[in-house]
């Protein structure tokens, strides 16, 4: 069989031929970013988790931001919280300006400038896959197209029609077909399944930014609690 299909290939039209080689090509792009993206996911998903785990089993954030700062490459969670705690830390000591009361919202809006960051790290190469699964399958069809009008050509062109004539066109119709195909269906399958992963961790990622936010909140309720304690004494 392969034997076969080498033979329709050499054998087969210039612009058949293009069709394959386009589609051979574009079905490699597509596994190699499949395999480098499910490798980042994979990774992101594992390094979040044990980031969790760790934050939360032995919390102490500035003590875990002292450790970050001296960090060089931080995993996409970590650089969330450091942004986050640095913008606290930035604030709540240098600007007299700011009300205790905006100092967590502020630190949030910075973790969330650094989740779309990486969001946009993640979602980085979909587009492509994208690209490959749409256009595919009708390069495919230009070449199923192109593999008929040979046969008919073919066809047009002696007295006696017989299935030896019109066979060739239309081996290379399918073979076309199929390529599209081959080359289409892993992409919408990586597409589809890269972005619910992406969504699982982009989720995660705004969960601990609400959470962390709602930590640096109650640590300004005492403070503005003791205030008011004050005001109303004088």
């Amino acid at each position: 069989m392969n034997n076969g299909f080498l033979h329709l290939a050499f054998n087969a039209s210039f612009l058949v031929q293009m069709v394959m080689i386009i589609l051979i090509g574009l079905s490699i792009w597509s596994w190699t970013i499949i395999y480098e993206k499910r490798k980042q996911l994979k990774d992101t998903l594992s390094s979040t988790i044990k980031f969790e785990g760790k934050f939360w089993a032995n919390f102490d954030s500035h003590k875990y931001y002292m450790q970050m700062k001296d960090k060089r490459t931080k995993t996409p969670m970590e650089e969330i919280f450091y942004k986050g705690w640095h913008k606290y830390v930035e604030i709540n000591f240098n600007d007299k300006l700011i009300t205790p009361e905006s100092i967590p919202q502020t630190s949030l809006r910075s973790m969330q400038v650094a989740i779309s960051i990486e969001t946009e790290s993640l979602e980085n190469g979909l587009q492509n896959l994208a690209t490959i699964a749409s256009v595919s399958p009708y390069i495919g069809l230009l070449g199923t197209v192109w593999g008929i009008m040979n046969s008919f050509q073919s066809l047009s062109q002696t007295t006696q029609t017989t299935i030896a004539i019109v066979a060739p066109g239309i081996s290379e119709a399918l073979i076309a077909t199929a390529l599209g195909l081959i080359a289409a269906i892993p992409a919408v399958i990586a597409y589809n399944k890269f972005n619910h992963d992406i969504s699982i961790i982009v989720s995660k990622y705004e969960n601990f930014a609400e959470e962390l936010t709602e930590i640096l909140q109650r640590k300004h309720i005492p403070e503005k609690a003791e205030e008011n304690i004050t005001s109303k004494l004088i």
